[in-house]
């Protein structure tokens, strides 16, 4: 079984390889999915049936709406415009994620195995702040159009195929690290973690994920006794230097969507909203938004993007209404199960503090992904949904699972 957990443990860092792609028997793949036949594959070889069985059962009060969400999310499929594709995508954002969460809840039982995976999701941060500072300060490996001077707003990209995917890799994993680190001063994994995600935010300029760091690191702060004072002297000092700046116009219109990145989502929200209309109950179907979108866009100045780049309509139109409950059901279970961990093993004599400062750690990264989502697309891709439901594992499910007796 140890080979089993080592395939867990470094799978954060295998989750990039989704961009190799190749074909077998013309088939086409990805490294990443290559990983995740052979960890399912030897799961299945030595664990069997009764593998699959336990890691089910240890999902707890999670297993109806992952069902709920399993079967929805696959009923899209039918719905797209593209079944293949659809089914495609569906098999990476759905399928082999649910799969993983489930190889991970039968395996990783004791503290010490949840804490070697929680390490390697910190440990895979600052390797890409590593690979996003040398491509800023070369200009190597950054694509079109980010690969520009520095001067001229050149912008990091890490692996990936544009900077906002890297800030939607590590910025949730950030928000744990920080909260991590709060409670475990000496915790190097955790420090180097959120450390190197805000140094990565800054190389790939990007103001969604900046923006869910420093919130969920401020509720961090404001919560923590200790630091609570300090933190809103310093969000006081912040705000007043803002107003005295010659940039505070430039601020402004960026968080009130006055520039051009703003202008663009707001066109898109719009034209998404008048499709809704006509698709509200199913939506457009897995991987389906740009052609079904295609007839309600005007702003013909600004591409057809791939996704609504809202969480929301993110889900509606993948996954239609019911996606959107489904998931929302997901959510809801997270955060109403880190409130009941926290009151299943508090003394009478804990205050209200210490519940929410016990409690903030575990919502954390979803708080994260949420406020990133208002503005981008935090769960369709391959490294997302697969980090999305590894968090979901380290802050909550681990701990439930933990209840099941074997």
């Amino acid at each position: 079984m140890k080979f089993l957990k080592y395939l867990l443990w470094l799978l954060p860092f295998v989750l990039p390889t989704y961009l190799i792609r190749l074909s077998i028997v013309r088939l086409p793949t990805t490294v990443l999915e290559l990983y995740l036949i052979v960890l399912v594959a030897s799961f299945t070889w030595m664990r069997g049936w009764s593998g699959w069985r336990d890691g089910w059962r240890r999902l707890a009060f999670f297993r109806w709406p992952i069902l709920a969400w399993f079967v929805v999310s696959l009923i899209s499929v039918f719905v797209a415009p593209d079944i293949v594709k659809g089914f495609g995508l569906w098999r990476a954002y759905v399928l082999e994620p649910l799969l993983v969460l489930v190889i991970a809840t039968d395996l990783l039982r004791s503290e010490e195995d949840k804490k070697r995976l929680t390490r390697s999701l910190f440990l895979v941060v600052p390797l890409l702040t590593l690979w996003a500072l040398f491509q800023f300060v070369t200009g190597y490996g950054i694509s079109h159009p980010w690969n520009v001077a520095m001067m001229a707003g050149r912008r990091a990209t890490g692996p990936f195929l544009y900077p906002n995917a890297l800030a939607l890799f590590v910025t949730p994993i950030a928000a744990l690290a920080f909260c991590t680190w709060l409670k475990e001063k000496r915790n190097f994994f955790a420090l180097s973690a959120w450390v190197g995600a805000l140094l990565t935010l800054m190389l790939a300029k990007s103001d969604g994920g900046l923006i869910a760091w420093l919130v969920v690191a401020f509720i961090a702060l404001a919560i923590n006794r200790k630091t609570r004072w300090w933190t809103v002297g310093a969000v006081m000092v912040l705000l007043v230097g803002i107003i005295a700046s010659p940039f505070r116009g430039k601020i402004w219109n960026e968080l009130t969507f006055q520039g051009w990145s703003g202008q663009v989502r707001l066109f898109q929200w719009r034209e998404t909203r008048q499709m809704l209309q006509d698709h509200w109950f199913w939506g457009s179907g897995f991987g389906g938004y740009p052609t079904v979108f295609k007839p309600y866009h005007r702003a013909t100045a600004i591409e057809i993007f791939q996704y609504p780049h809202n969480i929301l309509l993110n889900f509606w139109t993948e996954t239609g209404l019911l996606g959107v409950l489904a998931f929302g059901w997901i959510i809801g279970t997270w955060v109403a199960s880190s409130k009941q961990q926290v009151a299943s093993s508090r003394s009478q004599s804990e205050s209200c503090y210490v519940l929410r400062a016990t409690c903030y750690p575990a919502i954390a990264p979803l708080l994260a992904i949420l406020i990133h989502g208002l503005v981008d697309v935090p769960y369709f891709k391959n490294d997302l949904a697969m980090v999305f439901w590894l968090l979901l594992f380290v802050t909550i499910m681990s701990q439930e699972a933990k209840k099941i007796s074997t």
